[in-house]
Order: C-alpha cells, then sequence, then structure tokens
C-alpha cells in the first residue's frame, strides 16, 4: 500500500537485534523471579525452554509475512489481508492492548527498582518521569531512539553476563532440590508468561518501514534473537537458584528478589552492577514497545481502523507522534497501578491470540496468494505454522485461566469495546 507519509530508515541492522533483545529483556527476571521460582521452582527453565521453541515457530510465521509484507503493523496488515478487515483489526487492537499493558508494566519495575536504591523516591513517580522522558527520546526521531537503545542493551547484557559468570563457581547442586518445586502443573502454568518474556520481536514488523538493510537479511533477527534470549534468560535462572536454594528467592518479598544471589556471586557492591543492567533493560523495554505500539497505531490508522491522527507524521524527525504520546500516558498513568503480575498476564492472553492468527494467515495466504513474493518462506511448511498455531490454543487458555477476575473483566471489555468501535466506525464509513 502506498502510504502519504513516509517514516524514515533509521535503523541498521545491528540497532535493529538491540531494538528486538531489549524489547525483551527487561527485568522481570530479576523483579519476578519469585514469582516465577514459586509457581513452578527451578523447572520453570523447562517452561521457558518450551516457551522459546514454541515462540520461535510463531516467529518464522511472522518472519515470513514480513518479508512479503514489510509495512508498519504487522500483525494487523498479515492477518487484514490474509484473513479478513475484521479479524485484522481484532489482531491489531489486541496487541494494542499487549503493549498498552506491558509498557506501564515496565514503569512499575523500574520505579520499584530505583526505590530499592534510594528509598525517599517514589516508586510510582519515578516510573512516570522515566516514561515521560523516554517519550521525549522517541519524539526526537527513530535514529536518536535506536542509538540510545544500542548503548543501553550493550549495558545490559555486559551486566548479566558479569553476573552469570561470577555465580558458576558458586552454584551448589542442592540448591535446585526439589526440581519441579509446586509440581510438574507449574511448568505448563508459566508457559504464557514465558512466552511473553519473548514478546519483543514482535516489534520487527512494527518498524520494518525504518530499518536500512534488505529484507530478507531483516527477517533472520527474529530467530537469532529469540534462541540469543533464550540463552541468557536460562544462564541467569541457573545462577538464580543455584547459587542460594531456590525457595528463599521465591519467598523473598523484597523489590529485587534475587539480591541473595547477587550477594553472594557479586558482594554487596557488585550488585550495582546487576541494578544497573536492570535499570538499562526496563529502559530498552520501555523504549521499544513505544517503537512498536506506536507504528502498530500509525498502520492501523493508514487504514482508517483508528483515528486519523494516530497516522499522521512529526515534519521533523518523520516519527508518528499522536501514538508516542499515546503509549507514553499509558507508561505514565499505569504506574500508580501495583497489580504488576496482573498487567502482565493480561499482555500475554491478549498477544497470544495476536500470535495464533499470524500463525493462521501464513496457512490462508499460502493457498490464497500462492504467487505472493514471499524473500523468506518458512522451511518445514505447512508444520511449523500448524505447530505454532496448535500450540498457542492451550497457552492462551492457560494465560485465561490465571487471570484475576478483574483482569479477566479487563480483557473482554477490551474486545467488546473493539468490536462495537470496528462496526460503529464501519457503518458510518
Amino acid at each position: 500500500m502506498e502510504k502519504e507519509n513516509k517514516l524514515t530508515r533509521g535503523l541498521t541492522l545491528f540497532t535493529l537485534f538491540t531494538l528486538i533483545t531489549g524489547a525483551m529483556v527487561g527485568m522481570a527476571w530479576a523483579i519476578l523471579a519469585n514469582v516465577f521460582l514459586d509457581r513452578a521452582g527451578p523447572a520453570v527453565m523447562i517452561s521457558i525452554g518450551v516457551a522459546a521453541i514454541l515462540t520461535l515457530f510463531v516467529g518464522l510465521c511472522f518472519a515470513e509475512l514480513c518479508s512479503a509484507m514489510p509495512y508498519a503493523g504487522g500483525a494487523y496488515i498479515y492477518v487484514r489481508r490474509g484473513i479478513n478487515k475484521f479479524v485484522g483489526f481484532i489482531a491489531g487492537w489486541l496487541l494494542v492492548m499487549a503493549y498498552a499493558a506491558m509498557m506501564p508494566g515496565e514503569c512499575i519495575i523500574l520505579g520499584k527498582l530505583i526505590n530499592g536504591v534510594f528509598p525517599t523516591l517514589d516508586p510510582a513517580m519515578v516510573g512516570a518521569v522515566l516514561a515521560l522522558v523516554f517519550t521525549l527520546v522517541n519524539l526526537a526521531g527513530i535514529r536518536f531512539s535506536g542509538l540510545v537503545q544500542f548503548l543501553l542493551t550493550a549495558a545490559l547484557f555486559i551486566g548479566l553476563l558479569i553476573f552469570v559468570f561470577a555465580g558458576i563457581p558458586e552454584l551448589e547442586l542442592q540448591n535446585f532440590k526439589p526440581f519441579f518445586g509446586r509440581g510438574t502443573g507449574g511448568i505448563f502454568l508459566m508457559i504464557p508468561i514465558a512466552m511473553l518474556a519473548f514478546m519483543g520481536y514482535d516489534v520487527l514488523p512494527q518498524a520494518a518501514e525504518e530499518v536500512n538493510a534488505p529484507i530478507r537479511k531483516m527477517v533472520f533477527i527474529i530467530p537469532v534473537s529469540i534462541f540469543f534470549v533464550a540463552f541468557m534468560y536460562i544462564a541467569v535462572l541457573v545462577v538464580t537458584a543455584g547459587v542460594v536454594h531456590w525457595e528463599t528467592i521465591a519467598k523473598n518479598a523484597e523489590h529485587i528478589p534475587i539480591m541473595p544471589s547477587v550477594f553472594k556471586a557479586l558482594g554487596p557492591k557488585g550488585a550495582y552492577i546487576v541494578i544497573i543492567a536492570g535499570i538499562c533493560g526496563l529502559i530498552t523495554t520501555m523504549n521499544a514497545f513505544m517503537v512498536g505500539g506506536s507504528r502498530l497505531l500509525y498502520g492501523m490508522a493508514q487504514d482508517g481502523e483508528v483515528p486519523a491522527v494516530f497516522g499522521k507524521l512529526s515534519t521533523k524527525t518523520k516519527v508518528p507522534y499522536a501514538g508516542i504520546l499515546f503509549v507514553g500516558a499509558l507508561g505514565v498513568a499505569g504506574s500508580f497501578i501495583q497489580e504488576l503480575i496482573v498487567l502482565f498476564d493480561t499482555a500475554a492472553a491478549s498477544v497470544l491470540v495476536s500470535y495464533f492468527l499470524v500463525a493462521l494467515t501464513v496457512l490462508v495466504l499460502r493457498r490464497k496468494e500462492p504467487d505472493l513474493e514471499r524473500p523468506y518462506r518458512i522451511h518445514g511448511y505447512p508444520y511449523i505454522p500448524i505447530i505454532a498455531a496448535i500450540a498457542v490454543v492451550p497457552t492462551w487458555v492457560i494465560s485465561l485461566a490465571i487471570l484475576k477476575v478483574w483482569a479477566l473483566g479487563v480483557f473482554a471489555g477490551w474486545v467488546i469495546i473493539g468490536c462495537g468501535y470496528y462496526l460503529l466506525i464501519r457503518k458510518n464509513r
């Protein structure tokens, strides 16, 4: 589709890689380590492994569709073309909700983290201020936000690797017992949240119009990023649960529950390395979701599915300023919400629906448009998209089952509002 406004191609393959991996790895590995281990024990590493494989299959579906349709809007664009306009709108609408939940979630974690270092600072205000700062960073243009993303992502992974290598000599096998923690059921309960921990590769399709690289090379960043992040998650969990007994972390109610493992591996002063890495991770995630969410709204606005203001670009920096301001406002407002895990559970339920529809779209478009130019085609078709679609269904059901009643109401209400809005717009168009 021809756009009346053009986004700037200000991202390289390397800054794209840092955008995606920085989006995936925030600081849930530190702030929510007690929740993860309490739900599944050290076997949560199995949950992460399974989630990585399932995510890879879904990611390959995104790669094929992105190579054929490298436009801002991602899943919305693909599903709209492959299935129909209404289902495409729902895919985009639910992704908006996922970004809407993740953005304030990161602000809450960031506020709590800095409050742990500087107790006099109010965590809600800290999160709100940082959401505002990175709203301004994104308004400055994709090149500037990409450079900031690169520097902070490098600091994030350097800090994580220092923690991992320092903790390896301190590992004790008995600290992993009982390995299955609360039972094997916990492994399955954690898969939806573990899949959410890989959320971020879907930022690539949203930013595809802003990458200065051949599309075939671009889409291979998706599987590379998933493998890299899975390795980092498991390495950090091995050290976290193996340096001290995992139940020590599971029962820790402090803002940063992994600190007992950090102190033993790095000492009291070394803890600042993890804190700095965590701050960088939270900011990179916040930055990436702001990029992804604003570009998704931009793509939907170009088709008239959301208010036209979201499809307008800044005349100076060529960024969708209304979407950036909207996502930033969610971060500011959401910083004052305390139900952190509920935000992430709700985001998981939302994003998994879009993932299912993307996998289904690969199958539909192969039959509907066999001659569509696809610079990248999934090897092992049709098995990979079929497995991806089938695997997402029970994962989604689990994600709904663990939602609190009011969160389930928010999810259902968002779907109802979206359907009503779409039908009203269609009727008056």
